[in-house]
């Protein structure tokens, strides 16, 4: 690292020079007109061309086969990535059920909207504006529809009720909100201007990013309970219902906590987060012993089933463990960098 003296020069400008070595590797020359962008964060981005700026403005994909699935796939992977318009070609024509999976995944998706289309082009624009998105509010509510998803799962299972559905509609509300979020840790990769509209620094949307996605996966989890009911002959007898209940009460207490011990900097919470997600596994690991000692008054299929459902609940966990993980270090940076 270098430093250099600021200094005054007429007419109240100030100045700072550019390493020679550094300008000449970079194609700098005396009189070429520079561009200089301020960010929130107090710095100073300098570049010889804005060419790079606007990056994420637009992408062109070519499908050459693959189907619907394919061009799923394409509008997903351009969108995660930020562009703001994609634009769709098939040199020989789009068939019908590919236009149909490029108007069903457009919907899908936050702030989305088709913007036009021919018989070899589609183009799809993000309307979104960054500056009226809050990620923390984001995931503020993100923590609320998995938490309460979790828990809604768990009695789907234990009564062994027809209720997947309605499981897996809020699970794609949460998977919406990680992609929402996943789409501007991306362009904040490339753009200082996303963090500006953003409000956030690149660490606090690195760790919201970090979060969203393992919230994401307990979502997962939550259907992958929900789902193992159907093994089930029978609704779970109380003892082992009451039993099943007060773990996953813990996985997804063990999780709030946690996304609160994020939010909040708080370490103290993070270890309280951490504390709670060691009681689930414990007594996760109490109810398997039971199946596997025969403790347990359950019919074999029931037993599957529960086993496979115990092991989405202890993945669900680990997942609180790992957001706890990431508040203690959101924690310890607070303390010892950001003051």
């Amino acid at each position: 690292m270098e430093t250099r003296k600021l200094q005054e020069v007429g007419g109240g400008t100030f100045t700072v020079s550019i390493p020679k070595g550094w300008a000449t590797d970079h194609g700098f020359e005396v009189g070429m007109e520079l561009q200089l962008y301020t960010h929130r964060d107090g710095s100073i981005l300098v570049r010889s061309s804005d060419a790079d700026v606007n990056c994420l403005d637009d992408a062109t994909v070519d499908i050459d086969g693959g189907g619907p699935e394919a061009v799923t796939r394409a509008v997903r992977t351009a969108h995660a990535v930020g562009f703001e318009r994609i634009r769709l070609r098939r040199a020989d024509g789009f068939s019908d059920a590919e236009v149909d999976a490029v108007q069903s995944t457009t919907r899908d998706l936050v702030g989305v909207n088709i913007l036009g289309k021919s018989d070899t082009e589609i183009g799809i624009g993000h309307l979104l504006d960054t500056g009226s998105v809050s990620v923390s509010q984001s995931i503020i509510q993100l923590r609320y529809v998995v938490v309460s998803l979790l828990r809604d799962a768990t009695e789907t299972f234990v009564d062994a009720s027809n209720n997947e559905s309605r499981i897996r509609d809020r699970a794609d509300e949460a998977r919406r909100s990680v992609e929402m979020v996943t789409r501007h840790f991306s362009r904040s990769l490339v753009s200082h201007a996303e963090l500006d509209a953003l409000g956030v620094s690149r660490p606090e949307l690195f760790t919201y990013y970090a979060v969203a996605n393992r919230l994401g996966t307990v979502a997962e989890r939550a259907v992958g309970t929900a789902t193992t009911g159907e093994q089930l002959p029978e609704p779970l007898a109380d003892e082992v219902a009451e039993n099943v209940r007060a773990v996953a009460d813990d996985v997804a207490g063990a999780v709030d906590d946690a996304v609160t011990a994020v939010l909040d900097g708080d370490a103290t919470q993070a270890r309280l987060a951490r504390g709670r997600r060691d009681d689930a596994v414990e007594g996760i690991e109490a109810i398997e012993r039971r199946l596997y000692d025969g403790s347990a008054s359950v019919s074999v299929p029931a037993a599957v089933a529960l086993s496979n459902a115990l092991s989405h609940l202890h993945r669900a966990a680990d997942c609180g463990r790992d957001v706890a993980d990431v508040a203690a270090r959101t924690a310890v940076r607070a303390e010892n960098i950001d003051t």
